[in-house]
């Protein structure tokens, strides 16, 4: 069913960008949760641009795995975006009017 190290009742951090859970959630003597900081990482397809790190921290979110699992699909399938089929407007537009119901 889930190839996953995490149990539904555990509490986890997320990167949502990644789309994974990457720990478990550590906790203070006083009982809140530590706060544990995401590393900037430059996006893809950013190369050649000036790099320009924000001052602000960010914090991995957390919370219970059933709940981060929804709210950032961590598990099910992965959507291969180059497999779909789209054509270019154009062609599209060229076939609708020889044949306005084409497959």
């Amino acid at each position: 069913m889930s190839d996953s190290p995490f149990k539904d009742d555990d509490f986890v951090y997320v990167n949502p960008e990644k789309k994974l859970a990457v720990g478990l959630v550590e906790w203070t003597k006083d009982g809140n949760a530590k706060k544990v900081e995401w590393p900037f990482e430059p996006r893809p397809g950013d190369e050649g641009k000036p790099v320009r790190k924000s001052t602000r921290k960010r914090y991995y979110p957390w919370g219970s795995y059933s709940t981060m699992k929804k709210l950032y699909k961590l598990e099910g399938k992965v959507k291969d975006k180059g497999t779909e089929d789209y054509i270019e407007l154009d062609e599209a537009i060229q076939k609708l009017q020889e044949n306005p119901y084409w497959n």
